[in-house]
């Protein structure tokens, strides 16, 4: 399923036709801006508070595609709106992005603490992209 996830995500940044609108799945959900760029998050901690909906709207100003991978969105029901599409899933592995596309990730997150979240293209995390959310 995580695969499948994946792949519509890719397909969503690559100009297929749009898929039909859907409703808005949160009733006033917290708008964060995430710009990811070669090779950094900005910004790349996160303060988010547990049990709130979020719109983490990711934005590739990068040169080369990139992606966010957390074990946040593991467990946690997402939607992706992103290049015309509409995606809804029980938990997401990977959210990747071409270079200037962006889309947007709502969820809302379960638990508390501090959180990774990384570029899992290889090299990308090794060259510092990576950050953390802080749930509290």
């Amino acid at each position: 399923m995580r695969a499948l996830i994946v792949l519509l995500i890719i397909a969503a940044g690559s100009g297929l036709p749009a898929a039909a609108a859907a409703p808005e799945p949160f009733a006033s959900p917290t708008l964060v801006i995430v710009e990811m760029h070669d090779f950094r998050f900005r910004p790349s901690v996160i303060r988010i508070p547990p049990g709130r909906p979020v719109i983490l709207r990711l934005i590739n100003r990068g040169q080369l595609a990139h992606q966010m991978q957390s074990r946040a969105f593991l467990e946690t029901p997402v939607t992706i709106v992103s290049g015309g599409s509409y995606v809804e899933a029980p938990g997401l592995e990977i959210f990747r992005l071409q270079p200037g596309a962006q889309g947007d990730l709502r969820f809302t997150p379960r638990a508390r603490g501090r959180v990774r979240f990384t570029c899992t293209i290889e090299g990308h995390a090794e060259a510092g992209m990576i950050g953390t959310f802080d749930l509290r």
